[in-house]
C-alpha cells in the first residue's frame, strides 16, 4: 500500500485525497490552516463524495509526519509550490506531484528543483485533475 502526503486541504487537496483513497492508499492530508482541515472533513469531501472517509488522517502542516511517504502531492497556491517541493525533497519520497502551474511565470528556482529531483532520484510530476 502506498502512503501519501497531500499538502493543501482545499478543492484540489480533496480531489487528490479521494483519488488516492480509491486506490486504497493511506492518506495524510495537511494544511497550515486548521479551518481548511475542518472544511475538508465537514463540507468539501462529504459533499463531493457522499461521506467523510475515516481512514484519512488530518494534520496541521507543522505536525504531519516526515520522511515516510511514497508520494507527496502539493495542492496549494502556485506561489508556494517550489518552496514546498524543495522541502518535500528532503523527505526522500519516490515521487512529488505538484498541481499546475508548477511555479510562478518568473520560473524562479525551477531549475534548482529539477536538478535536486534528478540528484535524489525522485520522480517529479505536474498534475491537473480536470
Amino acid at each position: 500500500m502506498k502512503r501519501v502526503k497531500i499538502i493543501g486541504a482545499g478543492s484540489i487537496g480533496n480531489h487528490l485525497t479521494h483519488a488516492c483513497r480509491t486506490f486504497g492508499w493511506k492518506v495524510d492530508l495537511c494544511d497550515v490552516d486548521k479551518k481548511a482541515l475542518y472544511r475538508a472533513k465537514k463540507n468539501i469531501y462529504p459533499t463531493r463524495y457522499g461521506e467523510w472517509d475515516e481512514e484519512i488522517s488530518l494534520f496541521n502542516s507543522n505536525e504531519v509526519p516526515k520522511g515516510c511517504y511514497d508520494i507527496i502531492f502539493i495542492g496549494t497556491p502556485p506561489d508556494s509550490h517550489i518552496e514546498l517541493a524543495l522541502e518535500a525533497i528532503k523527505e526522500k519520497p519516490k515521487a512529488i506531484c505538484i498541481e499546475k502551474p508548477v511555479c510562478q511565470p518568473d520560473l524562479d528556482k525551477l531549475s534548482l528543483l529539477i536538478s535536486l529531483l534528478k540528484k535524489n532520484n525522485i520522480l517529479g510530476f505536474v498534475g491537473y485533475d480536470h
